[in-house]
């Protein structure tokens, strides 16, 4: 990482330096939240959360509440992204707030606990629904290999047709975020449907069976939370939005109103076809609800689920990889993450280094193990810049806000965040603490990367190798 000595940075000089392209308008940033706010939870979480909640009841319940909480939170972040309309979202946030050391773990946990398993988790589902429709009768189990192999492929191809065609890939985001939407009417409409025919019998008694522990409702509401999260990748990319003071928060407003309404239909169509117990045993409980409503319509839900995740992928690759080259310009990131192709103007460096950890933890984790620990982050950092929120509206309250949320989200957002948090740690304390641990282990990389004085001898290799890595990518800095 960049260490802090008198030595010029290595640095290809060009005359005039790129910049990020503002190519982001309101129609591009509202696809981008529809894509991102719930990406494609709705068709592979809803066992893991019934099992947690117990009941049909409680668990739509927790579906409510998971979308509450999102929908402040982001306002929050729009009120700061207004505020800062600049690459790096929270890390930007909690860095002008409380300093370096903080920021830095923002980062930190952002790229280990949210980026690498966010990527992964959208792969693995994509490539789920894909393998699920050649082998319908196979468990998710006895595809896994076949599944992550190709996930790996689907990660790869996002990447490059990111960094080569950007233009072409913001366009292309508003279609898969229809066809989310188009998935999601379908199972909608064919609920109503079983419904009106008197398919009712799962929703009596809804609340029968639901959890008396506090622990095990607030790891559903854990899941929940990360159901519907996502969104903060909009945040990252402020420096591309063209109006971010009238397009971030109407996007949230328009993104959320859509997602919420239609996640919790979607969990009452799914219980007009499948029992509780059945549902429990699947992942990929959308293609089991449309054998069963009508068969032929397997293969179009099949390609919308797979493109629904697909979108959710391309949007966090535009959006995690901004954060890298955030922290870089501030020195928290080594100098080359902070660069860009000189033609195509994205941050290569970026995009590749968080394609590795993707691939990592893919081909080495559960898609439960990446739940936990995007809920984990989530929730830590929702904290973090709830209290950077009330932090400078006290220090900086004359500061111009394009925006400003009413302080009853903030407010609910500190309360509700910091009882989830305390709760799972108690249900699940060897997980969280993983998480936990793995976070914290950002402090030893922060003094190790930033604050240590490097020898001569280690800051020339550096310089060295940032030079070779510009001249073969053509990267230069940003202004």
């Amino acid at each position: 990482m960049a260490a802090k000595h008198n030595r010029v940075e290595p640095v290809v000089v060009i005359e005039n330096q790129p910049q990020l392209k503002k190519s982001i308008n309101l129609l591009t940033c509202t696809a981008i939240m529809v894509a991102v706010t719930g990406h494609s939870s709705i068709f592979i979480s809803p066992a893991s959360i019934l099992r947690l909640a117990g009941s049909i009841g409680a668990s739509l319940v927790v579906w409510l509440i998971g979308g509450l909480v999102n929908l402040g939170q982001a306002l929050c972040f729009a009120e700061l992204g207004t505020m800062m309309p600049q690459a790096g979202g929270p890390y930007a946030y909690v860095l002008k707030t409380f300093g370096p050391l903080p920021g830095f773990l923002i980062l930190w946990g952002y790229v280990v606990l949210i980026a690498g398993p966010f990527w992964a988790f959208l792969a693995y589902t994509a490539a789920l629904y894909i393998v699920k429709l050649v082998f319908p009768d196979c468990s998710s189990d006895t595809v896994d290999t076949a599944t992550k192999v190709l996930a790996g492929w689907i990660m790869i191809t996002m990447v490059i047709l990111n960094c080569v065609y950007m233009e072409y890939v913001t366009k292309i985001q508003t279609f898969l975020s229809g066809t989310k939407l188009i998935a999601l009417i379908i199972i909608i409409i064919g609920g109503i449907v079983k419904m009106a025919e008197g398919n009712t019998e799962n929703f009596e008694n809804i609340f029968e069976g639901t959890t008396e522990e506090p622990g095990q409702f607030a790891v559903a509401l854990f899941y929940s939370i990360f159901s519907y999260g996502g969104w903060q990748i909009m945040t990252s990319l402020m420096e591309e939005v063209k109006n971010p003071g009238r397009d971030l928060p109407m996007s949230v407003y328009l993104a959320f109103s859509m997602v919420i309404s239609k996640y919790i239909l979607a969990n009452v169509a799914y219980y007009s076809l499948i029992t509780p117990q059945t549902l429990l045993e699947t992942d990929a409980v959308a293609l089991m609800f449309i054998r069963r409503l009508y068969e032929p319509l397997t293969i179009l839900i099949s390609i919308f689920v797979a493109t629904t995740s697909i979108g959710a992928l391309n949007a966090s690759i535009m959006g995690h990889s901004r954060l890298l080259f955030a922290g870089a310009r501030q020195g928290h990131m080594p100098a080359i993450m902070g660069m860009i192709h000189t033609r195509f103007l994205t941050p290569w460096p970026a995009i590749f280094t968080l394609l590795a950890w993707s691939l990592a933890v893919l081909y080495s984790g559960s898609v439960t193990d990446m739940m936990e620990f995007i809920s984990l982050f989530s929730t830590i950092m929702g904290i973090a810049v709830v209290a950077s929120l009330f932090y400078l509206r006290v220090k900086e309250p004359n500061t111009h806000r394009p925006y400003r949320t009413l302080l009853i989200w903030p407010l609910m957002q500190l309360v509700v965040n910091v009882a989830v948090l305390i709760l799972a740690l108690y249900q699940k304390p060897h997980r969280m603490g993983i998480g936990l641990a793995v976070l914290f282990a950002g402090i030893p990389v922060y003094w190790l990367g930033v604050l240590w004085s490097k020898p001569a001898e280690v800051t020339n290799i550096v310089e060295t190798l940032t030079t070779f890595a510009q001249k073969l990518l053509m990267l230069a800095k940003t202004q």
